[in-house]
């Protein structure tokens, strides 16, 4: 600043200058969520809720006030959001605490069309399993596929109950959840980051199975094909990697076919 120029907001002196940083910064962070309509027009606002098929968005108005405006799911095409702090805060956590920190965000954000809604669904589903809480894990599956019906999720709510079914000893069952996700997978020849992530779930689950079955060699290129296909997700690449490192230990010389 020159010499003797007067600026408007020289008065407020440090603490005020700091003051009016953070408020533009929090107008801003309210303006990071984008909505696109299936028209083609955009919403910019702070994503607030989803409840009985629409979703509550707080935008600025003309005349400096915060209106909270409801848009219907079904005219959506796609949502930008990034996750809340407590999506990252429960990662690796022990399922009580995963089950305490995701209730409340699924109970509000659940049906908004992200990924990050999606995968704490199914975090919060086998955080439930962990618990002894089967029938819950089994309600969450039901709902992703019931609130995102005919969507790219079926493979999230396919693997998770396929998992259930493992874990119980219905080894064909589980088979029968995943097989068809498989088979699309691997007509996929340049999966999206998005369809990688949802995958790679998917392999996890479809290697623990051949492993059921004492197919070990197929159940290694499932775990192998997380690596070097799916690889969106490290905590999927983390757990195949963990898998395959057992699965190599109990079986030495193991190969793929």
């Amino acid at each position: 600043m020159a010499i003797g120029f007067s600026s408007p907001y020289h008065s407020l002196g440090t603490a005020g200058l700091i003051a009016l940083v953070l408020g533009f910064s929090s107008l801003q962070s309210m303006a990071d969520d984008q909505i696109t309509k299936k028209d083609g027009t955009q919403i910019t606002g702070q994503i607030v809720s989803v409840s009985g098929g629409q979703v509550m968005v707080s935008i600025h108005s003309p005349n400096g006030g915060i209106a909270k405006l409801p848009y219907d799911l079904d005219k959506i095409q796609s949502v930008t959001m990034a996750p809340p702090a407590g999506v990252a805060a429960v990662h690796d956590a022990a399922p009580a605490a995963v089950i305490a920190g995701l209730e409340p965000l699924v109970k509000q954000y659940a049906g908004l069309p992200t990924d990050w809604v999606v995968e704490a669904m199914g975090q919060l589903a086998e955080a439930y399993n962990a618990q002894g809480q089967a029938d819950r894990a089994v309600d969450l599956y039901n709902q992703i596929d019931t609130l995102y019906p005919g969507s790219k999720y079926h493979a999230e709510a396919a693997a998770g109950k396929a998992l259930l079914s493992l874990k119980q000893g219905k080894i064909e069952e589980a088979l029968a959840e995943v097989q068809p996700i498989v088979d699309q997978a691997n007509k996929n020849l340049a999966p999206s980051p998005a369809e990688g992530r949802l995958y790679a779930r998917t392999f996890l689950v479809y290697g623990q199975i051949l492993q059921a079955q004492k197919k070990l060699s197929q159940a290694l290129e499932a775990y192998l094909t997380v690596k070097t296909m799916f690889y969106q997700n490290p905590a999927m690449v983390e757990q195949a990697s963990q898998l395959t490192g057992k699965l190599r230990d109990q079986n030495p010389g193991l190969g793929i076919d």
